[in-house]
Formats: structure tokens, sequence, C-alpha cells
């Protein structure tokens, strides 16, 4: 009897000390809300590539003090919004955010953030927009994933129109497909193509796999290689010359020998180490631009600063005379600060079409 009285005592003491630990632990505190954005996330849907696609938002105030914007931040220079820096939020009321998405040029899916900060102790907010950038030609998937060893791969292609339409070259080589014959099938809207890196060293591996069309909406098919050789091991060189091209691709659709195509490439400021701060402002200070590839010639129109930290290069590239079928390649882009290559597709059609 007595030792199951003292059992009792036991088990009472230890409940106590669990009980006195447990209230000694802080409680976990979610921070509440005092900004909210409406809607969190725009989904534009299927937008077309360097199309700029508008997204509008709310940002409401839930306290019952007004609330002073700091600071806008986007993401990604592919993102323009409204000058809402200091603006104030009235207790309990509203402030539009006007944003809009640039989209790249090659296919996929694609989002930007806004990050919203504000003074005091207000948590910050994010605006997101979201689209689905579509050719007139759609491939699954719009990328090669040649990650982790895989060389080799298939892409399935399909007209939106529902068009019937020819595969003109696949990879720089003649296009390899999976159950169609282009000596005996006639053409069709849809094919499944075959991709093959094998044999490609580190140094040698493409950023893009480029498939050509006759389709009139679709020269020309960037799929981006995916592969720890086209990430950050690629173009070493930007840390130096403290530029990129974002989109790392430049898509001249179709031009001929005396109809040049007109080109604009989007040069960003490029410094990860110092945070993004500009410390050599001569970045922007383009010297040359050439073609890589004997038969285009490229001539540079014009520079144009794009903020502090970004410029718009306008280029004409021109097939020589008697050129004609896909070309692809690389533009040298020389600037005060180093140079660096970008790949690009040109469509060449017949002097006479051109007329």
């Amino acid at each position: 009897m007595l030792s199951r009285v003292l059992s009792l005592v036991f088990l009472a003491f230890s409940l106590l000390c669990v009980r006195t630990v447990a209230a000694q632990q802080p409680v976990p505190q979610t921070a509440r809300a005092m900004v909210v954005v409406e809607p969190a996330v725009v989904e534009l849907g299927p937008v077309g590539p360097a199309s700029r696609n508008p997204a509008h938002f709310l940002l409401r105030n839930l306290t019952s003090q007004p609330i002073v914007v700091k600071a806008a931040i986007p993401n990604c220079k592919c993102t323009d919004i409204s000058n809402i820096v200091g603006s104030v939020i009235a207790a309990g009321g509203t402030l539009a955010l006007d944003a809009s998405l640039k989209a790249p040029r090659a296919p996929g899916e694609k989002d930007a953030k806004v990050t919203i900060v504000f003074e005091g102790q207000v948590p910050p907010v994010v605006a997101t927009i979201k689209g689905d950038v579509q050719l007139p030609v759609l491939a699954d998937p719009p990328y090669c994933d040649a990650l982790k060893e895989n060389v080799r791969g298939v892409v399935k292609l399909r007209s939106k129109d529902g068009a019937t339409f020819r595969i003109l070259r696949s990879g720089g080589k003649e296009p390899a497909y999976l159950g169609f014959d282009p000596k005996s099938d006639a053409p069709r809207s849809e094919y499944t193509l075959l991709w093959d890196l094998s044999g490609k060293s580190c140094e040698q591996m493409p950023i893009w796999w480029f498939v050509f069309t006759d389709h009139p909406g679709c020269p020309s098919i960037p799929l981006r290689v995916r592969d720890e050789c086209t990430g950050s091991k690629a173009d070493s060189a930007r840390y130096e010359r403290f530029w990129i091209v974002k989109d790392q691709l430049v898509d001249a659709e179709r031009a001929s020998f005396g109809k040049p195509a007109e080109v604009s490439i989007d040069l960003e400021h490029y410094n990860p180490p110092a945070k993004g701060q500009i410390t050599n402002p001569r970045f922007r200070e383009v010297q040359s631009v050439r073609s890589l590839v004997a038969h285009v010639t490229a001539t540079l129109v014009s520079v144009t600063p794009h903020g502090a930290d970004g410029a718009v290069v306008v280029v004409k590239l021109e097939p020589i005379a008697g050129a004609s079928g896909p070309i692809e390649g690389e533009l040298e882009l020389v600037t005060a600060t180093g140079s660096g290559r970008i790949p690009f597709t040109l469509l060449a059609t017949p002097e006479s079409s051109a007329k």
C-alpha cells in the first residue's frame, strides 16, 4: 500500500515538472499580417515571346494606422512597376501597384516577384506575376533535360493553330524523328524529335538546342539545354566585364540580303559579389559588335541607357548575298569593360522574296 502511494506521489511530481518546463518554453508566434497583396499572384496564362504584359495589384492596410512604403524591389529587370515609394496607405485603405512582365524569347513558364518594404515594424509583402511563354509551335518539354549525365531525349512539337509545317533543322543538323519519315510521310501538325548531346565536353555544351521550322509564325524554337555546364559554370568572364544579356539569346526571325533584321539586346549590369553595386559604370559603353559566322554581318545601330544598371543595344543582322535557310551562330559584343558572346538565330530568305 505504501509503495502504491509513493508511486502516485512520484507521478504527480513528474507531471508538475513537465508542465513547469512546458510553461517556460517560448510559444511560436505567427507574425500578424498588417498589409496584404490582392491578388497575391496574377496568372497571365499564355503570353507571346518578348511581349510586355500588364498586371495590377492592390496593397491593403489591415491596421488602424497609416503605413508608408519604403521600397518596392523587383527580382528581375524584366519587371517594370509604378513608383509607389513614399506613398502612404491610409488606415484600412488601399494603394494600387501597377506592374508589367516582359516575357523572355524562349518558351516555358516565367514568374517575377516584387517585394514591397514598409517603414517601421511592418512585415514586407510580395506580389507575384506568372506567365507561360508560348510560341506558335508548342514544345513539350520546352527544354532539353541534359542533367545528371543524360545526353539524349525527345521533344514533342505541335502547332497551336493545327496547321501542318516542316522541320528544317534541329540542333544544327538534319532533324531526327520518332515515328516519322520525311522522305515518305506528308508534313504534319505535330512531331516527336530526338535530341542528342553525346560526346560534348563541358566547353562544347551549347546553351540552346535550336529547331527551325517553316511555320509562318515560328521560324525557330529555342530549347534551353539544362546541363551542369550551361548554368553557373558558363561564361565565367561575366564577373570581370560586369554585364550579362539576361535572355542569352537573340532571335532575328527572318532576314535577307538587302533586308536586314533589327534586334534589341538587353544589357544588364552584373556584380553579385558587391550585391549589385555598380563599380564600373563603363560596362555599357559598347565599342563594337560582330557576327562570328561568315554568312551574316552585324552592325551596331544604337545604345540607349536603361536606368542606372542597363542598356538597350540595337543591332542589324543581315545575311550575305546568296545565303538562305537556317542560320545559328554567336554575336561578339565588346564594351569598355570586356567582351561576351550571345547566341543568335536567323532564317535567311532568298533576296527575291524580300523585294
